[in-house]
């Protein structure tokens, strides 16, 4: 944004009198604000990774997108998908009138339904240990402390769960 874009060596000239614009005058005044000109660059600096924070938020395209910049800038390999899940199978009352048949799978060709249904627990039905799976390939050297680092920065809050694997 030109708004914090600033020269200060162009400023220096052009705010001092006239009269005054002197070799030594200018040199003096650029070392006086070189600390400024050093904090400025800090803000600059900091604001860059403020704004590339905000523009790449928590969906896994986003987070995938930062990986690679961060491990794999040309190829761009590594890839997030999602952790393995079960659909949940539901039982139903009398009075709701839906059948569904839970037998052995020795069951099945002596009754007139053809494939047994099985009943999963509420942490079965759940996503099954992973929320989300980021694959690495083998060829690829990256740091897994940063990358775990990156990946708690940018995760939805909801989310523990995850796993870091090499493809």
């Amino acid at each position: 944004m030109a708004f914090f874009d600033t020269d200060f060596e162009t400023l220096i000239s052009q705010l001092l009198p006239v009269g005054q614009r002197k070799s030594r005058m200018i040199a003096w005044l650029k070392s006086c604000l070189c600390p400024v000109v050093a904090l400025h660059n800090q803000f600059k600096a900091n604001r860059n990774r403020n704004l590339y924070y905000i523009s790449h938020g928590s969906q896994m395209t986003h987070m995938e997108a930062v990986l690679n910049d961060a491990f794999d800038p040309g190829a761009r390999q590594i890839v997030i998908v999602d952790g393995p899940y079960k659909d949940p199978l539901f039982l139903y009352h009398d009075a709701e009138a839906k059948e569904i048949w839970t037998g052995l799978v020795s069951e099945a060709g002596s009754s007139s339904f053809s494939v047994p249904q099985v009943l999963y627990s509420d942490a079965e039905t759940t996503l099954l240990g992973n929320g989300f799976i980021v694959q690495v390939p083998v060829t690829l050297p990256f740091d897994v402390i940063r990358m775990r680092a990156i990946i708690n920065q940018y995760r939805i809050a909801g989310q523990n769960i995850y796993e870091i694997e090499t493809v």
